[in-house]
């Protein structure tokens, strides 16, 4: 087990400046970017950080860890050295940590990471601990106040939710929360969006299909969605057709404004769910063809590219 760190930077949104990271092993790592110097070319001012101890945590395997913010409060979910399920917060410029142990336990998996983020009320949501399992989520029932998660069993459909993986927070162009992840197994899985309404804290599926299919002889591995900065989310994969690694080929990619419908990079519309018959096919790499998943990565230059 190691020591758990939180760096954060003082008087500052963590959203807005430098973020930090949390690391596989349980530490923190900050992302750090140096103050541009003043323009009679004077060393600008170097912002104050604070280092606080959290707690002990296990970090005998790669498992990541979550932090989320808001101009309030910090929230940091982890695995304790006990491998169990920890949620902490403390107050921006505060020093004493509050802390809530939930019932689930990590075993060996690395896939077992967590996902946590803040609704627009203020609620924290957790999911994790699943690799083909069934939903593990909670959420607060007092807006930021952690001692008040308690396990939610259902999002939309119970049925969908037994065999999970992937948990994704985002947020649309609107600002609401949206939650992904994958129903089925590596080589025969799904990719399912929901969407959550906070006024009547409601999980509803952003489509009636899932956004992909593997049509039950494969499954995909997503880099995304990322916005740019032409106001899309841009979504690319690989498709895989069994649990071994060396069967991903063809990478594709998809574009959508709302997370809901999507498109081709022509602006051509896909009907969902998209399949490999039918998606955009960036790069037909064939199967064994060296391409591994998770590595696809959308990125954008200085002139929107």
């Amino acid at each position: 087990m190691t020591k758990l760190f939180a760096l954060t930077l003082a008087g500052a949104a963590l959203a807005g400046s430098a973020v930090p990271a949390l690391c596989d092993t349980g530490s923190v790592s900050a992302a750090v970017h140096r103050p541009a110097a003043a323009p009679d070319g004077s060393a600008a001012p170097v912002p104050a950080y604070h280092l606080s101890a959290v707690d002990q945590v296990w970090s005998s395997h790669k498992v990541d860890f979550a932090m989320a913010s808001d101009q309030h409060r910090i929230f940091i979910a982890y695995y304790d050295a006990n491998r169990q399920l920890t949620v902490a917060s403390r107050s921006r410029g505060g020093k004493d940590w509050v802390y809530d142990k939930l019932d689930s336990w990590t075993g060996w998996d690395s896939h077992n990471y967590i996902a946590m983020a803040l609704d627009s009320q203020g609620q924290v949501h957790v999911i994790a601990n699943m690799h083909g399992d069934p939903l593990v989520y909670y959420r607060t029932q007092d807006p930021g106040d952690v001692r008040t998660l308690h396990r939610v069993p259902v999002l939309v459909d119970r049925a969908v939710e037994q065999h999970m993986t992937y948990p994704v927070f985002l947020k649309n162009a609107s600002g609401e929360l949206i939650f992904k992840y994958r129903d089925g197994i590596s080589g025969n899985g799904n990719e399912i969006y929901d969407g959550y309404d906070a006024a009547t804290q409601r999980w509803a599926h952003l489509q009636s299909q899932p956004l992909v299919d593997g049509q039950g002889k494969r499954s995909a591995y997503f880099m995304g969605p990322t916005r740019g900065p032409d106001g899309y989310f841009h979504l690319a994969w690989v498709w895989r057709d069994t649990p071994a690694a060396e069967t991903n080929h063809d990478l594709s990619y998809a574009r959508s404004r709302d997370l809901v419908h999507w498109e081709r990079s022509d602006g051509t519309a896909l009907t969902l769910p998209i399949t490999l018959s039918t998606a955009e096919i960036v790069d037909p790499v064939p199967v064994r063809g060296g391409m591994i998943n998770n590595n696809t990565v959308v990125g954008f230059d200085d002139q929107g590219r």
